[in-house]
């Protein structure tokens, strides 16, 4: 197989197509003035109408999503919250920044999402909510959570930031908790560069996150009342018609988009069905996952994620690895036991051995056997 030479296999990139051009054109032409909120108005409506959620609230970051989330329930120093250790930073960090404790717990070695015995055994007097991750597009078992969060008067934040498209017997990701957090980072599904999106059905939670986005000022009604008047202090974390109009095309777009990423899991399933042992994206009989990423677990061939990587990075692929255990990194080291790998076992073998194959919207069969081709080399697999 001959080499790409110069080119270089992003792990991802969007899908841009006439539709975004023109939209986005639109926006930057007549997005300003009396139509300056016109894109992000008219995503919110759509975005609100496809997860079924009455309040949405966009934000310029997921992780300012998650940041109001955990905002709204009053937590005090005391007051833990329950996070998968598996998951991306972000899931976590909030419940630093206003003064809680995360707990960390492990995830299910079958979906790679936390679980209700996990959430369950973790459970104190002081627990206050949970951070459940519809990881990687991928979903966890959803009914049995619920049932726990319930029987223990728990509220559930659910980080769907990597789960858009994806079902649990027949229910979309951001459906299942009190408060539901969407991300539209570049590397998303739907994306538009930076963003994120906070949705509710309890209009006092939405009402208390609206106005802590926004530097605490309620904007007065019918040209009356105070301007640049903070009732909080709040924060800056309002989006922009631009980036409004760009994931509105890519909303309008979400089922092409879920089934590229089904067609290009297919794809790698094809030709890696060769390889013995090996693991790709878990999945589960009760979840339609989207692959949003498609996984792999080294396990079996005893080789770490970082070795692999540096092996594909010599053939111009980019092979990024799975997340690391929060509780290994020194931001959360006042928050965990020293023995968090015996605690944990399950998420630090997957951060061990799990890899993420090249996921952009862009890839064709002919780079899908090209990444396929050095894959199975790297191990040793013809």
């Amino acid at each position: 197989m001959n080499e790409k030479g110069s080119r270089r296999i992003p792990s991802a990139g969007p899908s841009i197509t006439q539709a975004e051009i023109d939209l986005v054109s639109q926006a930057i032409k007549d997005g300003w003035g009396p139509k300056m909120s016109y894109y992000i108005d008219e995503f919110t409506e759509e975005f609100s109408n496809y997860i079924g959620y009455k309040y949405c609230l966009p934000t310029s970051h997921c992780t300012d999503a998650i940041h109001l989330a955990m905002l709204t329930l009053n937590l005090n120093p005391e007051d833990e919250v329950i996070v998968p250790d598996m998951t991306w930073v972000a899931s976590a960090a909030p419940v630093i920044y206003v003064g809680a404790k995360p707990v960390l717990v492990d995830v299910d070695p079958d979906s790679w999402c936390i679980t209700a015995s996990q959430i369950e055994k973790s459970i104190t007097k002081n627990t206050k909510a949970v951070v459940v991750v519809d990881l990687l597009g991928n979903m966890p078992e959803w009914d049995e959570i619920l049932d726990v969060c319930r029987k223990n008067n728990l509220f559930i934040i659910e980080d769907a930031s990597e789960g858009i498209g994806a079902k649990y017997k027949g229910n979309l990701a951001g459906t299942f908790g009190d408060i539901s957090l969407f991300s539209f980072n570049a590397t998303k599904l739907i994306m538009s560069g930076q963003g994120g999106m906070l949705c509710t059905n309890n209009q006092d939670l939405y009402n208390s996150a609206k106005l802590m986005s926004h530097h605490g000022m309620d904007k007065p009604k019918d040209g009356k009342g105070k301007y640049y008047w903070s009732d909080v202090l709040g924060f800056n974390y309002g989006w922009t018609n631009i980036q409004a109009a760009l994931a509105l095309a890519q909303l309008r777009r979400i089922n092409e988009l879920i089934e590229y990423k089904k067609w290009l899991f297919g794809e790698y399933q094809k030709r890696l069905s060769t390889v013995p042992n090996l693991k790709l994206s878990p999945s589960t009989d009760n979840v339609d996952h989207t692959y949003w990423i498609t996984t792999a677990l080294l396990k079996d061939y005893r080789i770490k994620k970082e070795d692999f990587k540096v092996m594909l990075d010599e053939h111009t692929i980019d092979m990024r690895p799975l997340f690391y255990p929060l509780s290994a990194m020194p931001p959360f080291k006042n928050y965990v036991n020293k023995n968090m790998r015996d605690e944990n076992p399950i998420t630090y073998e997957l951060s061990d051995y799990g890899i993420c194959l090249p996921n952009g919207n862009n890839l064709s069969e002919d780079d899908i056997d090209y990444i396929c081709y050095h894959f199975k080399n790297a191990l040793g697999v013809s």
